[in-house]
């Protein structure tokens, strides 16, 4: 009976060390994923009537789970997580219906989340704001920022670097625009760059322009 009694206890402990094995080898990837993504503090989204900021936590969860390996079956349980105050009680109320659906995973969560967050007169109004927009009084580099954040919303205007680049080419100040002298480019970021250096240089001008309207002023004073 001992000798019974041992054995057992050796298949049991054998049996463990085996399933303890297969887990390393095959990790509960929810259960992961549930300890490593506050890790990197994801942002909170509350359900605010502003599509930018709503875009922005699309974004950056995007990132998070590429970067995290996260399983596409198991990124809107992670995601709901990070929906606070309005936008979670819109989950509440409308989860349960939406995960029965047939086929429904992360690309379907999202747009539930921007047909409720982000009407459709909203990313019109959003489209056209982009379209709408020229440098004006910005800086070069604010125009750029702005350039980026609003052509997401019409992404059929920009869909190739090309067009992105005409885009902004043709929103920037005259005087920048004489400077590129009608060149084309193939990138946004090559306009971008071509741009900020006109820009400099025409600083630079300014300021040994000053510097000899000084000279000038304090000579003609002696």
């Amino acid at each position: 009976m001992a000798t019974n009694n041992s054995d057992l206890v050796v298949a049991i402990r054998l049996l463990a060390e085996k399933l303890t094995h297969e887990r390393t080898k095959r990790p509960d990837s929810a259960g992961d994923m549930f300890e490593r993504l506050p890790k990197v503090k994801p942002p909170y989204f509350k359900g605010q009537a502003d599509p930018t900021v709503l875009e922005n936590w699309i974004r950056e969860f995007e990132k998070l789970f590429g970067a995290v390996n996260c399983p596409e079956n198991t990124r809107v349980g992670q995601d709901v997580l990070y929906l606070k105050d309005e936008a979670d009680l819109w989950w509440k109320e409308n989860g349960a219906i939406l995960s029965a659906a047939e086929g429904f995973n992360w690309d379907s969560f999202v747009t539930a989340l921007r047909g409720k967050f982000y009407p459709s007169f909203m990313r019109k109004q959003k489209a056209q704001d982009f379209i709408n927009l020229r440098m004006g009084s910005r800086t070069i580099s604010e125009y750029y920022r702005k350039f980026i954040a609003l052509s997401r919303f019409a992404p059929e205007v920009v869909a190739t670097e090309e067009l992105k680049s005409q885009r902004f080419q043709q929103g920037l100040a005259d005087e920048i625009q004489l400077g590129l002298g009608g060149e084309t480019f193939s990138s946004l970021d090559i306009v971008y760059g071509r741009a900020a250096h006109i820009v400099g240089l025409h600083m630079d001008g300014n300021v040994v322009m000053g510097e000899k309207r000084k000279e000038f002023n304090s000579h003609g004073g002696n």
